[in-house]
């Protein structure tokens, strides 16, 4: 299969968060949980898309989001790793605030809103993992090119794009910034860097919905590459400008099984 770059998830929705166990963690054994929560309809007339930490660490926000958006955010996988449940999921769209008594983690804050969609709409998933193909994210040879992020500044802003191919992030980890490619290719991407500090990323391409890494093929036809603009692919661009390499592989994919699901009661 070619791998096919979808920009549409990303751009549409906010995320500024990391997956599970990358993120730096607190000191507190407690679980941190939504102490104040709302969740509502959205309004016929307001505009939505977007699941987001506001700033603060205490809070998680989704404005006008399908409750599958949101999973994917609160479990942090892509939204075909999520299986089952009735059609509402996809096409009922939801206003989630919801604020916390003290400061987390974005790991902390993602357990938070998972828990808080077990409660309200009495969510109820089951775990599978599968070996599938994927792509594997290593260091090029050459090296990491990425400046390493303050320590100090516990800023996490989401990765975010400029529409046409251009790409920035802080303090963001190897880990985070895989399951941000995941959502880009058409296979889940692996983190096997082996770096495990907090990076700045800025790189641009262009986009290429024709070919692989090392392809040099059209889309599928054995014929010559398409005309694009100037520019390197995405393969090409992490090399050069991020010290990064995909090659395709096999490796684990964490799939959610939706159980049981239930719109929620007013509130």
């Amino acid at each position: 299969m070619k791998a096919r770059i979808a920009f549409f998830l990303v751009v549409a929705i906010g995320i500024g968060s990391l997956p599970m166990s990358s993120q730096r963690q607190t000191d507190s054994k407690e679980p941190l949980t939504f102490d104040v929560a709302s969740v509502k309809p959205k309004a016929p007339d307001e505009r939505g898309g977007i699941v987001h930490q506001p700033p603060g660490g205490q809070s998680y926000e989704a404005i006008g989001a399908p409750l599958r958006t949101i999973m994917t955010v609160a479990y942090t996988v892509t939204d075909r790793q999520i299986s089952g449940g009735p059609e509402w999921i996809d096409s009922e769209r939801w206003n989630i605030e919801a604020k916390a008594d003290r400061r987390g983690t974005s790991d902390e804050l993602h357990a938070a809103l998972a828990r808080l969609l077990e409660d309200r709409f009495q969510l109820k998933i089951r775990h599978e993992t599968r070996e599938l193909p994927v792509y594997i994210l290593t260091v090029d040879k050459k090296g990491p090119k990425m400046p390493v992020h303050d320590a100090a500044d516990l800023l996490h802003e989401p990765i975010g794009g400029d529409g046409r191919g251009g790409l920035t992030g802080q303090n963001v980890t190897m880990n985070y910034f895989a399951f941000f490619l995941s959502r880009m290719m058409d296979l889940n991407v692996v983190d096997r860097t082996n770096l495990s500090e907090h990076y700045d990323v800025n790189f641009h391409f262009v986009r290429d919905f024709g070919r692989g890494p090392g392809d040099g093929k059209g889309p599928g036809d054995g014929g010559p590459p398409p005309v694009l603009p100037d520019g390197p692919d995405i393969y090409t661009a992490l090399r050069e400008q991020l010290g990064l390499q995909l090659q395709k592989g096999k490796g684990p994919v964490d799939y959610l099984v939706i159980e049981h699901v239930e719109r929620p009661s007013a509130n």
